[in-house]
């Protein structure tokens, strides 16, 4: 009886995968060289995704794409039907005849199916169901200088599932240049959607180069609304790139306008000695991009005191033109007075609209910078000899009113002796309270400068010694060291082996040699009575 319950379940699985029923089918043949089709494999049961192997298909010498698994299941007139659906994307990139094998799926084998590959004519783009078409904005560019590179796609009815990978050249950066554009267009009576996209080719090399174009994927419908992948390669177009002239000075910059312009805020018909201002130098150039904005360095001398703010750059797009915007704020405080100049800064540029060497310039700028009020001390009451009463002589002055005026002068000296006593004391309090609040805020410069070197941020650095340095008394020794870190964050060319950990090693040793120097003198100076 055991024996028979086995044998009937081992029949009742044996029906099961005989019922299986799994078909193949191709949604073309024969298929187009270059452009994918599908391979579509039903079973009707509920079988498990990892039931279709795709890697055999590579070794038929098909480009295989992704494979998408889907289960649907139907009731009709109390009869339940169940499918598992595997569809596989395929393209072949030779002519010739191609064998897509048998699958064994649920203990099923599928029939195999023989392929042809043929190349065929373009189609017409009125009649296409996908089309795509590229360009460039100019064929012959310097290094460089950004080429707009464009592709635009016609879809007839609808594309599903659309993937569109960049165009690549050797020896340049391509960047997605602002949002895609879509529109609507018929040609020959019949309606297109179309999506415009831009590349930003910029070549880093000199020579003739190929540009390979964009690659577009996906599901397009047609009027049926039946689906067909397609795979779609633009075509390859040439770009000449030359080398900058051998005679232009400085760093390459080519674009076809720039504009460099400056504002003093506040603009003033005289400055202050240690009166603080801005300038500001704003540069705006047409074809590059962040990258390519070049330094701004202007030598300022001993005049002023200069404390750089970090660049504020941004790239915008305008009328499909790409601008690199530059701005720098410069803190100045004058340290002399009188006429001091404004150094002007020049930047040299390849105006490609005249291939041509040109040049943006900012003239010196002439300040009248007058000396600081000093505050005037509080000079002795100025009405002590009018307060005094008058003593005339008179032949008949008594004793006693020479004592009573004797006193009087007395207690007023003593009156005018106790108000420059307490005037004394608040000024000195006075002078005591900015010291201490000084001498805690110069600490707190000196951390922030002992962080800004342990971070590694050579600007921040710079600014904080300079403003510890204003609090000091000055040493010739402190001033080098500001310049040579000065010298380090500005020069036009970039020192990156500047140490800034071994820099704030010096200037705490020599601080603390000022230290040791200040503390024997007010020793020395306590023992002396």
């Amino acid at each position: 009886m055991k024996a028979l319950s086995v044998f009937f379940i081992l029949l009742l699985s044996f029906n099961a995968y005989a019922t299986t029923k799994v078909t193949a089918s191709v949604s073309q043949n024969p298929v187009a060289v270059g452009q994918a089709f599908t391979l579509e494999i039903v079973a009707d049961d509920t079988l498990a995704a990892s039931e279709f192997d795709s890697s055999v298909l590579l070794r038929q010498k098909f480009v295989v794409g992704s494979t998408s698994t889907s289960r649907q299941h139907t009731s009709i007139n109390g009869e339940s039907s169940t499918q598992t659906r595997w569809t596989t994307t395929l393209l072949v990139r030779e002519e010739g005849n191609y064998l897509i094998p048998s699958f064994n799926i649920g203990g099923q084998n599928t029939t195999p199916i023989q392929l042809k590959a043929k190349t065929i004519a373009a189609i017409e783009p009125s009649k296409d169901q996908v089309r795509m078409e590229v360009s460039l904005d100019n064929a012959q560019v310097y290094i460089g200088q950004p080429v707009t590179y464009t592709a635009k796609i016609w879809v007839a009815n609808s594309l599903d599932q659309a993937n569109i990978i960049a165009p690549s050249m050797l020896g340049a950066k391509i960047e997605k240049l602002g949002d895609d554009k879509q529109d609507l267009e018929i040609i020959d009576g019949k309606r297109y959607r179309t999506l415009t996209r831009h590349w930003l080719v910029t070549p880093e090399k000199a020579g003739e180069f190929e540009v390979k174009g964009p690659r577009l994927s996906g599901l397009a419908n047609d009027i049926n609304r039946r689906a067909r992948p397609v795979d779609i390669a633009a075509q390859t177009l040439s770009l000449e790139v030359k080398a900058p002239p051998a005679s232009f000075p400085g760093t390459w910059l080519p674009s076809n306008d720039l504009l460099l312009y400056e504002e003093i805020q506040p603009l003033q018909s005289d400055y202050q000695q240690g009166q603080a201002f801005t300038r500001i130098i704003n540069l705006t150039i047409a074809g590059i991009t962040e990258d390519q904005l070049p330094e701004i360095d202007i030598d300022y001398g001993e005049d002023f005191r200069v404390y750089p703010e970090a660049y504020q750059d941004r790239t915008i797009v305008k009328d499909g033109i790409v601008f690199a915007q530059r701005s720098l704020n410069v803190a100045l405080i004058p340290v002399n007075e009188g006429e001091l100049t404004l150094p002007g800064w020049s930047l040299p540029w390849w105006d490609l609209s005249k291939d041509q060497q040109a040049s943006a310039d900012i003239a010196p700028r002439t300040i009248t910078v007058v000396a600081a009020p000093v505050n005037q001390q509080l000079q002795s009451l100025p009405s002590n000899q009018q307060v005094l009463p008058e003593v005339q002589e008179k032949p008949s002055t008594s004793l006693w009113t020479w004592f009573f005026a004797l006193a009087w002068i007395i207690t007023l000296a003593l009156l005018v002796w106790v108000i420059k006593r307490k005037k004394s004391n608040a000024k000195q309090e006075a002078q005591l309270a900015p010291d201490a609040s000084a001498v805690h805020l110069d600490d707190d410069y000196w951390t922030q400068f002992a962080a800004a070197c342990k971070a590694g941020q050579k600007l921040q650095a710079e600014q904080a010694l300079a403003k510890w340095i204003n609090k000091q008394q000055l040493t010739s020794n402190f001033a080098a060291l500001h310049k040579e870190i000065s010298a380090a964050n500005w020069a036009s060319d970039d020192k990156t082996d500047f140490d800034l950990l071994a820099f704030f090693q010096q200037c705490q040793a020599l601080k603390k040699q000022g230290q040791g120097k200040k503390e024997r003198e007010e020793g020395l100076s306590s023992l002396n009575p």
